[in-house]
């Protein structure tokens, strides 16, 4: 007579934790965002607004764009600075925040 678990039920557990993963169930740390970039090759070149935990994140980068905008909520006005893209590709992370304000982390890798 078998005891414990069938194997099916370990086999449904990994495909849902696989999926999470993939999913981004477990949420990172606007840091860890940040250094995942720059572990890829990306240098940190400005932050905006007030940083903070994100409940989400969003990338903004174009290799075809003469410039990028970053964007950011502050009390609720929404604030932007432009980056060009002459030496640089640049590269913004917007942070969204529970309170409804933005934060922004501008990255710039050489062309």
């Amino acid at each position: 007579m078998k005891t414990g678990l069938p194997l099916s039920f370990f086999r449904a557990l990994i495909w849902v934790f696989m999926g999470c993963l993939l999913l981004g169930c477990f949420s990172q740390t606007p840091e860890e965002i940040v250094q995942d970039w720059m572990d890829d090759g990306w240098s940190q070149v400005a932050s905006h607004g007030e940083i903070g935990p994100a409940t989400r994140h969003a990338v903004l980068r174009s290799k075809q764009a003469q410039s990028v905008e970053a964007s950011w909520l502050e009390q609720g006005r929404r604030k932007t600075k432009l980056y060009r893209q002459q030496t640089h590709f640049h590269m913004v992370i917007r942070f969204f925040k529970e309170d409804g304000d933005q934060f922004a982390v501008v990255m710039k890798k050489r062309k």
